[in-house]
């Protein structure tokens, strides 16, 4: 797969700008508005990313909570289930 050339494309879209006077101030401005742009997608990206990362990160830990729960639970009914003398002595 190709890697898109984020400049590359900044150039063309200054090149297809409507216009035949367009100042080369005007392209620099519209140049570093887009730069700007890609950036905020990039960080908004990251923080999806941090925030998907951290949703999945809290349910597994959830889930495992919820296990060492029922596992005690089970251990509270069954007190002799863990006892080691408990199995030596019913032999």
């Amino acid at each position: 797969m190709k890697k898109l050339n984020t400049n590359a494309v900044i150039e063309q879209l200054i090149a297809a700008m409507p216009g035949e006077n367009v100042s080369a101030r005007e392209q620099h401005i519209y140049r570093e508005n887009l730069r700007n742009l890609v950036r905020l997608a990039k960080a908004e990206q990251v923080m999806d990313i941090k925030a998907n990362v951290k949703r999945l990160a809290s349910a597994a830990e959830a889930q495992n909570a919820r296990r060492y729960a029922k596992a005690v639970l089970l251990a509270q009914r069954m007190p002799n289930l863990f006892d080691p003398q408990f199995e030596s002595k019913h032999r």
